[in-house]
């Protein structure tokens, strides 16, 4: 009887807890600090990406300024980009005589018969004003 009397015991002391607990709305504070401390890390894990995010700006800028130049640097690098620039006016890369013949070889091996042809053209021009200048001739006397 006494394993019996303490088992009911037991029961009474459970129930008479749970009621203590919810008449002093111990769970509905624990809930409520539940949620403070969950906003709480959220905010954390916020303020710690936004830091992450400075500090890779913060590096960013730190190499930039590394990797800037100075004035002398400057003026240096700019003199050698306007010798280049007078050496490309003074032809020194490519020669005109050098582009004339590059087009007469490409002509000629797209047209074989270029020369030929050429010839009858200027014949034709030829002729022509000949024909001309012979008729203004003939005209003025």
């Amino acid at each position: 009887m006494s394993d019996m009397f303490s088992e009911e015991m037991k029961k009474e002391l459970i129930k008479l807890i749970d009621n203590q607990i919810v008449v002093s709305k111990v769970v509905k504070i624990l809930d409520q600090h539940e949620d403070v401390y969950m906003g709480i890390e959220k905010n954390v894990k916020d303020l710690n990406e936004r830091l992450v995010d400075f500090e890779d700006i913060a590096n960013d800028f730190e190499n930039a300024s590394e990797n800037s130049i100075d004035a002398t640097t400057f003026n240096q690098r700019m003199n050698e980009i306007e010798q280049q620039i007078e050496g490309i006016h003074d032809g020194s890369y490519v020669q005109q005589d050098e582009i004339e013949q590059v087009v007469a070889k490409t002509m000629i091996k797209l047209m074989p018969n270029f020369n030929k042809r050429i010839s009858k053209e200027i014949k034709k021009h030829l002729v022509t004003i000949a024909e001309f200048v012979i008729k203004n001739f003939k005209e003025k006397e």
